[in-house]
């Protein structure tokens, strides 16, 4: 036992009675000031505390077996609030070193500031851990309660709805639920504060992304906005976007986030387009603000913007064109579709400038107005009067015949095929394709006796097809029909399909080039003419010329509109009416699905499951898989649909949704509940 003696001694020059020590010696053994934290003078343990904190990281090994006593002390109502937040500040950095930071940040947090100072104490391993301990234990409660729904973010753990958890999971929660929630948010937001200090705003919008606070992300971006240059802000906008597309998982926050993105790209547009001209910062948040506003399903604000553009310098007008292109590209045509259909055309101007203007009192206050048929003024829709560049913008009875030639290209752009054009022409002028291979190839299989087998020459022929794919040089099949001839039943369906791949997006030329293998058509020339009765046999070359349709019209999102519309057409007459032939209806449900790839159409749906339901395997596996290319893409029920999808729809699509489950669970044929499950997916 250590003598009351030997313990004063320990504390040789500790800082008693007001009188200023000496340079403290170095401490080889903690045993005489932990002997001194059961006396009951409260000068004593405090100065016994106040050396344990300078050597407890040297000697926390032998102060870890008087953790009880400390945490005694910490948690006594009589001693005075040093010797508790002392106490708390040694037991803390005990349990950091015995690597249990969750206790170590509980401690810290009862020890105070003057212990664990967050913002000067930067390089303390110490202080970075238990940060890093209290950012997770943040993040994890309000992820809890933002999936939970079972309270507000700040509501006791006890309130919001739990589902099952392991043992390990549930005393992890228990060491979480021990953590100060008003202390522990207080020392995050004294983490932000740094970021912000420090200007490292990406920092703090991943912490807010993780814990899925909206509130505090609006709060970062608008501490961004009055600390950083345009240039910094839109970079790190930029930054918000991409994270909020690539990283968060949850649908409901990430539309919540695109939206207040949405609100500070705009000013930024804005607030970039002034005097000095066409800016980079100018042009990065108009491509960020197109980008947010279709992850958000809204089409009429990026015709608006690019209706601005286009109206502008022509700088501008080339950025509105390159916009356009970069639509094209994402790939979902039916949103492009809108976005042209809020451009501005110029029958409509003429028309609208030949009738008499009306001018409001609203109109001075920056509402929109629209023109009744009367005459009248009437308030414009819900979301139509945006402020900024995003409004809808009022056709310009003014414009110059040169803007509208600049409106005439965006719509060829996004509804003329224009892309589709340049990918065909690029890929037909810069084909290396080496014809020789297939000759190689032919002569092999011949030699060897194999033309005969059915399987190596249909491999040959999808050869040709990836080898000249989206080239239009099809000159080998021609060169050789005989050959290709001798392809049978489903043979026979694929190689004819793989003319839609040879000319993909050859949309000019599609039907000219298959006139000799689809089936026969009614007379369009004779409205009343009946449909040609379809026979149960053959029609591989028939189906597959169909499916070849669909590919040449759906393999580039970029192409013809009104072309794609009317193959669409074309497909969709020979869907309905060669239900008795499974060949040609799986050819045709293909090419239906391609032509109307991402439409959400439900008449085009409602057609596919008419066929689905004739149970037929081969055209149900066709039909389930071109129900889910209509669909894809729209959330179909989902808990959270896409925002492409109107609400009017969405209950339809969930019943349509219901029946192909349970008609794959009814059906007997394996090929069509694997169709479905494709569908599906």
């Amino acid at each position: 036992a250590i003598s009351r003696q030997q313990a004063m001694a320990a504390l040789a020059v500790a800082p008693i009675g007001g009188i200023a020590p000496s340079p403290m010696a170095p401490v080889a053994t903690a045993s005489g000031l932990l002997a001194l934290l059961t006396e009951p003078d409260p000068a004593l343990r405090s100065a016994a505390l106040t050396r344990l904190l300078a050597c407890v990281d040297h000697l926390w090994h032998e102060v870890a077996e008087s953790l009880p006593d400390l945490e005694a002390i910490a948690e006594d109502p009589d001693a005075d609030s040093a010797t508790r937040k002392t106490a708390a500040a040694v037991a803390s950095r005990v349990f950091f070193h015995l690597e249990e930071p969750v206790q170590a940040l509980r401690l810290a947090l009862e020890g105070g500031e003057e212990h664990f100072d967050v913002v000067n104490d930067r390089r303390s391993a110490y202080v970075e851990c238990l940060v890093g301990a209290a950012i997770d234990a943040y993040v994890k409660r309000r992820k809890a309660a933002h999936e939970d729904g079972g309270g507000p973010p700040d509501a006791p753990l006890s309130q919001k709805a739990t589902k099952p958890k392991d043992d390990d999971e549930e005393e992890g929660e228990d060491d979480d639920a021990a953590l100060d929630e008003e202390k522990l948010g207080r020392v995050v937001q004294l983490m932000f504060e740094r970021c912000y200090a420090d200007g490292r705003y990406g920092h703090a919008l991943g912490v807010a992304f993780e814990a899925r606070e909206t509130e505090k992300v609006r709060e970062i971006l608008g501490r961004c906005r009055s600390g950083q240059d345009a240039a910094g802000v839109q970079e790190t906008l930029r930054y918000a976007l991409d994270s909020a597309v690539g990283l968060v998982s949850s649908k409901s926050f990430r539309n919540e986030v695109l939206g207040i993105l949405a609100e500070h790209l705009r000013e930024q547009f804005e607030g970039t387009s002034g005097e000095g001209g066409l800016t980079a910062t100018h042009r990065s948040a108009a491509v960020a603000l197109c980008q947010c506003r279709q992850l958000l399903g809204d089409a009429e604000p990026v015709s608006g913007i690019i209706t601005s553009l286009l109206d502008g310098t022509d700088d501008e007008a080339l950025l509105g064109l390159q916009l356009c292109f970069d639509l094209v590209d994402t790939g979902d045509q039916r949103y492009v579709d809108l976005v042209a259909d809020g451009l501005p055309k110029k029958k409509e101007a003429s028309a609208a400038a030949s009738e008499p203007l009306v001018e409001t009192a609203a109109a001075a206050e920056g509402s929109s107005v629209e023109v009744a048929a009367d005459g009248s003024a009437a308030p414009a829709p819900a979301g139509a009067s945006e402020s900024g560049v995003e409004a809808t913008v009022t056709a310009k009875a003014e414009r110059s015949s040169e803007v509208w030639d600049r409106f005439s290209n965006a719509l060829r752009v996004l509804t003329g095929g224009f892309t589709s054009e340049l990918a065909l022409s690029f890929l037909h002028k810069n084909s290396d394709a080496d014809r020789l291979i297939m000759d190689g190839l032919k002569r092999a299989l011949e030699e060897r006796g194999a033309s005969r087998n059915s399987v190596l020459h249909n491999n040959a022929v999808a050869c040709h097809a990836y080898l000249n794919a989206g080239t239009t040089n099809d000159s080998f099949l021609r060169d050789h029909l005989d050959w290709m001839r001798k392809a049978s039943n489903w043979a026979k369906f694929s190689a004819t399909a793989s003319l839609g791949v040879i000319h993909a997006g050859h949309t000019t030329e599609a039907m000219t080039l298959l006139e000799p293998y689809l089936p026969p058509s009614a007379d369009p020339s004779d409205p009343t003419g009946a449909h040609p009765t379809v026979t149960a046999a053959g029609g591989y070359a028939e189906g597959g010329s169909l499916y070849a349709l669909g590919l040449i019209h759906g393999s580039h999102a970029g192409s013809s509109s009104s072309k794609r519309k009317e193959a669409s057409d074309f497909l969709r007459t020979h869907l309905r009416n060669s239900h008795a032939n499974e060949v040609i209806s799986h050819g045709a449900a293909l090419g239906v699905g391609l032509t109307a790839f991402g439409t959400t159409d439900l008449d085009v749906v409602n057609e596919l499951k008419e066929l689905l339901y004739t149970d037929s395997a081969v055209a149900g596996e066709a039909a389930g898989t071109a129900i889910g290319m209509v669909l894809v893409g729209s959330g179909a029920g989902n808990a959270v649909a896409s925002n492409a999808v109107r609400r009017a729809d969405r209950e339809e699509l969930s019943e349509v949704l219901s029946e192909l489950k349970n008609y794959a669970r009814e059906t007997q044929h394996e090929k069509i509940i694997r169709g479905i499950a494709l569908g599906l997916a």
